[in-house]
């Protein structure tokens, strides 16, 4: 199991019931995970991914990067027609026939259903009623508008007005913080743990499901290595995304405080893009700006990971390091000093709502208390115990 594992080294588990008397008959065989520890999370549980072969929900940078996306945003009037390739368009879609509204993706469905504001600004623009059909998901996908129209075009003929219906940066975010809200609940038992669930958060297939002899949607073919990989997956990216909920909550000027925020780590450079028009839809202008944004803030998410968020980076690879931005190391990584490793600690980032700028706290050389006591310990254990007895004076969560 994982919670037995150690933690000084990379780790190879098998994360199927390939011990299941039913599944060995239907064929299963072992599928090994490399469980590397990367990431010592705020609730204090190792996040461990897979080095060699990063999944793309498995790169805490990629939930770094779409954050700061967003804090990137421009502010657009509510009804004002936006280049649609822009990474900071976020845009409701509608269309209006016969004075009713059409919705043309899920978002906008549930945007306009659950906040009063939006629904009455819309309604107000075109006159529309509170009554309103609420599609299915498959309706919006199949575009539903254009059956009810067929069916009464000899009426009030075929004139759809589409329109679009702009979200500034903080209700984009607070929809994206929902949605993983939800999507990032723990999974409580194997039963709901499917094929589908484990290719999606993992990128592993069990044989079973690669040789089609069961459906991606059957449960009970991972076991409880797999559930704790996951889970604890979930638990990292959603401590990102209530840290970002928490500090957005001070902030005044999102995309001023972002530029302060990039220039203190150093990654900041000035991009002044070309101007844009509407009718130019692959202009490359747009293509050389995401990606300069994006490089930017992957290049952030190191820094933003450990030293403003507050994880403590794991390297296990060539020498067994821990770099923290916390003060009592002694106290916080007993167990990993005693296994050898070396804490490297950085200066933290954190942001004065008062004055709504960020500033440097630089660690402190002075041990005192019961971070003194702690390093004393280890001091004497490491000394007069043998490295494989150690783990008998680890301290226990």
């Amino acid at each position: 199991m994982l919670s037995n594992l150690n933690l000084d080294k990379p780790y190879c588990c098998n994360i199927v019931n390939s011990n299941d008397e039913n599944l060995k008959q239907l064929g299963l065989e072992p599928l090994l995970f490399n469980a590397t520890p990367q990431y010592i999370n705020l609730a204090g549980h190792i996040f461990y991914g897979e080095k060699n072969y990063p999944h793309y929900e498995c790169v805490l940078a990629n939930d770094i990067e779409r954050i700061l996306h967003i804090m990137n945003s421009n502010t657009y009037e509510r009804f004002q027609t936006v280049y649609s390739s822009l990474n900071d368009d976020y845009p409701l879609r509608f269309s209006i026939y016969n004075h009713q509204l059409f919705f043309h993706d899920s978002k906008s469905l549930y945007m306009y259903k659950n906040n009063q504001e939006i629904r009455r600004e819309i309604n107000k623009k075109y006159n529309l009623s509170e009554t309103f059909y609420e599609p299915t998901t498959k309706e919006i996908n199949e575009g539903y508008s254009e059956d009810y129209i067929i069916k009464h075009k000899d009426i009030y003929g075929t004139k759809e007005e589409f329109f679009t219906f702009n979200l500034t940066p903080q209700e984009q975010f607070q929809i994206l913080l929902s949605l993983k809200r939800e999507e990032l609940k723990p999974y409580t038992n194997l039963e709901q743990l499917s094929g589908n669930a484990v290719r999606h958060w993992l990128n592993c297939n069990a044989n079973l499901f690669i040789e089609n002899k069961c459906s991606r949607k059957t449960t009970g073919i991972y076991n409880d290595n797999a559930m704790k990989l996951i889970n604890n997956l979930l638990e990292t990216k959603l401590e990102i995304y209530e840290f970002f909920n928490t500090f957005l909550q001070q902030v005044g000027d999102w995309k001023d405080t972002l530029k302060e925020l990039l220039i203190k780590l150093n990654v900041y450079k000035e991009f002044t893009p070309s101007k844009i028009e509407n009718n130019d839809f692959f202009l490359p202008d747009i293509y050389v700006e995401n990606n300069y944004w994006n490089q930017m803030f992957q290049a952030a998410s190191f820094d933003l990971l450990v030293q403003f968020i507050g994880f403590d980076k794991i390297e296990t690879q060539k020498k067994k390091t821990i770099t923290t931005s916390k003060k009592n190391i002694y106290e916080e990584f007993f167990n990993l000093l005693l296994l050898d490793y070396d804490v490297v600690e950085l200066p933290k980032l954190i942001f004065d709502a008062d004055v709504q700028h960020f500033r440097w706290i630089s660690p402190s050389f002075i041990n005192a208390g019961v971070n003194r006591e702690y390093e004393n310990e280890i001091r004497l254990i490491k000394k007069y115990v043998p490295y494989e007895e150690r783990q008998k004076y680890f301290i226990k969560e």
